[in-house]
């Protein structure tokens, strides 16, 4: 992957400005997390404020809940990920914004990454003629979609998008690589009040950019995850790949909230942080790999130079002491049930095990497991 310098130099060269990644936990009061490079210019977009920049580009580290059961096992889905985003606020009309966004997007992934022009074809609002002009006079094939429309979260201004799609040869499937969201229009209408000057976010996953130019068949596989990826699977008994991805994503993002000083909790950013950790105490649990393995490998593999492995380890494992405290009550109930079933737990058991005595269903069918195997 090019590094930040090559970032600012490429879009530099289109007249965008730098920012620097703002921290993980949103200053909007209503997102507990960036979750997008465009977030951080949400007001700007929606006209509640006026930017100090109205040509920006920036890598923003983002943490994304709303996804959750799909990490580990899409192999495009993470908690936490890095978001290359360059934005134009109200700077120019249509025609200008439009042109110098499609191209500077296009012209990175290609000639600044080396991704192959051949493997990307672009998706355009049938009715967003400026767009599809763009497109056909850099010569990249378009295809239609109702879909892509847009609205502020105020619902004050509504626009168009058009995305940069890769098509993977590995597993012959397409994946959205790029996304350019164009407000243009006030109002929630499409077409029917045009702005003088419109807004640009737009944007890309740095995991997804690295798996395009190495052609990965997932991120997982590619040079960014794969060293954490082989560390963990070489320490699991247990050889269960999404599991192991999972565990892998969850170390990413319990790592980079605790760098930023977040500790475990029951509200808010230190509950999301405290349920990160209890699952991937779970999962090790699974994969049979020592808690305090996966920490360490973790702390090694994604805290930067002003965040030692001395700082996350401490929260790891002062946060996993609360949870067997906190699991002790439900194995002795467990043990109980045992004993009066003489066989295996019911569903209607583990469902009271869960909800009442707050047991995970996940440890509960791991230990029933060990039983059956036992009583062959």
């Amino acid at each position: 992957m090019k590094s930040h310098n090559e970032i600012k130099r490429h879009f530099g060269n289109f007249g965008f400005q730098w920012q620097e990644s703002l921290p993980i936990v949103s200053a909007n009061p209503k997102l507990l997390f960036n979750i997008s490079g465009g977030v951080v210019f949400e007001d700007a977009i929606s006209h509640e404020a006026i930017p100090k920049k109205t040509r920006v580009v920036s890598v923003q580290t983002c943490l994304r809940t709303d996804r959750w059961e799909k990490i580990g096992l899409s192999g495009r889905h993470h908690f936490a990920f890095d978001m290359l985003g360059h934005f134009s606020l109200y700077e120019g009309k249509e025609q200008e914004v439009k042109d110098v966004m499609i191209k500077s997007a296009w012209r990175y992934l290609t000639d600044c990454a080396g991704i192959s022009p051949s493997s990307l074809s672009a998706t355009v609002y049938p009715q967003d003629a400026v767009s599809q002009s763009v497109w056909e006079r850099i010569g990249v094939r378009t295809v239609l979609s109702d879909e892509n429309v847009t609205f502020t979260p105020t619902r004050n201004r509504c626009g168009v998008r058009t995305e940069i799609v890769w098509h993977n040869p590995n597993t012959q499937s397409t994946v959205e690589l790029w996304n350019l969201v164009f407000t243009q229009f006030q109002g929630e209408n499409l077409f029917v009040s045009p702005m003088e000057k419109i807004a640009a976010d737009s944007g890309a996953s740095i995991d997804r950019i690295v798996t395009a130019i190495e052609c990965c068949e997932s991120d997982y596989a590619n040079s960014l995850w794969k060293g954490l990826v082989s560390s963990i699977t070489e320490r699991s008994s247990v050889q269960e790949r999404t599991a192991i991805c999972r565990l892998a994503d969850l170390g990413k993002a319990a790592v980079l909230l605790v760098s930023q000083g977040l500790k475990p909790g029951n509200k808010a950013a230190e509950y999301v942080l405290r349920k990160l950790i209890r699952e991937a105490y779970i999962i090790c649990r699974q994969v049979s790999m020592p808690f305090d393995e996966f920490g360490m490998i973790s702390g090694n593999y994604w805290t930067s130079e002003n965040v030692t492995r001395d700082t996350i380890s401490p929260v790891f494992a002062e946060e996993v002491s609360k949870f067997e405290q906190g699991l002790e009550r439900g194995r002795k109930e467990y043990s109980k049930l045992i004993s009066r079933r003489q066989g295996l737990l019911t569903e209607q058991d583990i469902e009271y095990l869960a909800s009442t005595f707050g047991y995970p269903k996940d440890l509960i069918k791991l230990e029933e497991d060990r039983r059956k195997k036992e009583a062959v």
